[in-house]
């Protein structure tokens, strides 16, 4: 992440990524059309909770193993904020939020 945030072309754009648009792409797909779907098949809730966090953890398979780690149990987070509201926004909103966390640790390691 450090590398990318070094070498954005335009670093205004790369926040908009970061903090809006992958959330909002990753959130639409794990906890909107993957949960949606594995819900409602033999899986259930938890099994739709667990195997989004799964598969939302592979995407990020450019970081390390404690990274990893930290990015399941996000995703645990995330599907129980999905299901107990019904709602992709929640998730969306605290999606949103970890990346600017962490975008704004990278701005001030790299002032």
């Amino acid at each position: 992440m450090a590398d990318a945030y070094a070498t954005a072309y335009c670093a205004p754009l790369f926040w908009v990524a970061i903090v809006i648009a992958a959330p909002l792409f990753e959130e639409v797909f794990f906890r909107g059309f993957l949960f949606e779907g594995f819900q409602h098949s033999k899986l259930g809730s938890n099994g739709a909770v667990m195997l989004t966090s799964l598969a939302w953890t592979i995407l990020h398979v450019q970081y390390g193993a404690y990274e990893l780690g930290t990015i399941f149990a996000l995703g645990i987070v995330f599907g129980i904020a999905r299901l107990k509201t019904q709602s992709i926004y929640p998730a969306l909103a605290m999606h949103s939020l970890f990346n600017l966390f962490a975008m704004v640790q990278l701005a001030v390691y790299f002032r």
